[in-house]
């Protein structure tokens, strides 16, 4: 078995990310010797390609093969691509640690790449614990680290956090950071530290967009990236703001007014306002280049091309 090649499957993309982190330091893989690859954006060829160069000024590289939708029922690769991967793997280059994370439900276990890899690489899988625990989870995390949290600052902070499990521990971390000199989390602590609703400097951050205002801009990116709000969650969320808003730009044309605008969208009325203000300002072409943009970032990102910080900040400064 290739003990160098990993296969991490299931629903549990946290779990998946924490286990390729603890990968990558068991193998003592530097950071920035870490390649990523989509598989639905670039196949496997060019991963595969640069798996086999060997690495440069370190004893160990990474290579992750991200969305592996091809071990699933409905994916589809080439054989090409097949036999690449499975040479390589039978190769047992100890140069290279090759991670292919598919975050699915299933995988097609009936599938010969399926059967290869379970056999022949090392093979995991991740699926959502249905019996979790957010304030469980959050004690347990300050537990380790040697913290208490006072009932009602726990309650607090539970909910002025999103529940996806990336989320929570994002911000546990950031809550341990906070209180590292502390021996008990109060309620000020909290309200410091978080974040009552994300989307809504999502929102002011797309108006600042609309309105070209560079310094109102920046400052709202100041305050995401000071709740450790992830780039590639901004970026989807952006770009769903502007298919949004091209939504609302063609039911206005059909005639909506505000109040439709606010029944459709379940939104309240100052939202409508500005949705239908921001939709009346800006064209279909500019709402075109905007989602396009930012899908061709997506996958600049995706395919380790631009580092993510860099490129949201490159993209709001030229948008």
């Amino acid at each position: 078995m290739n003990k160098n090649c990993y296969l991490l499957y299931g629903n549990n993309h946290f779990s998946i990310k924490e286990r390729t982190n603890k990968i990558f330091e068991q193998f003592e893989v530097p950071e920035d010797a870490i390649e990523v690859y989509d598989f639905e954006e670039s196949g496997l060829h060019i991963a595969l390609s640069n798996a086999l160069t060997l690495p440069f000024l370190v004893d160990k590289k990474g290579v992750i093969i991200r969305n592996a939708s091809f071990l699933t029922k409905q994916g589809k690769v080439t054989d090409d691509e097949l036999e690449d991967l499975m040479r390589f793997c039978n190769l047992n280059i100890k140069e290279t640690i090759l991670l292919i994370q598919a975050p699915y439900e299933k995988i097609d276990n009936q599938k010969k790449i399926v059967k290869f890899l379970k056999k022949n690489i090392v093979s995991e899988t991740y699926t959502h614990n249905k019996n979790f625990n957010v304030y469980d989870f959050v004690k347990e995390k300050l537990h380790e680290n040697e913290l208490k949290i006072e009932p009602f600052a726990l309650t607090q902070f539970v909910n002025r956090i999103n529940h996806d499990l990336d989320s929570v521990n994002n911000e546990v971390s950031k809550l341990i950071s906070f209180a590292k000199d502390k021996d008990v989390i109060n309620s000020d602590m909290v309200m410091q530290i978080t974040s009552k609703d994300i989307d809504e400097n999502i929102f002011n951050l797309v108006n600042a967009l609309i309105e070209k205002n560079k310094v109102k801009l920046m400052d709202i990116y100041k305050d995401l990236k000071e709740i450790n709000t992830s780039e590639i969650w901004m970026l989807s969320t952006i770009s769903n703001k502007f298919i949004e808003m091209l939504h609302t730009k063609s039911l206005l044309n059909l005639g909506y007014s505000q109040k439709d605008i606010m029944t459709y969208f379940k939104v309240s009325s100052g939202r409508a306002y500005y949705m239908k203000k921001n939709a009346e300002e800006i064209s279909y072409e500019q709402l075109i280049q905007h989602i396009s943009s930012l899908s061709d970032l997506d996958f600049q990102i995706k395919s380790g091309r631009i580092d993510k910080a860099t490129g949201v900040e490159l993209f709001l400064l030229k948008a």
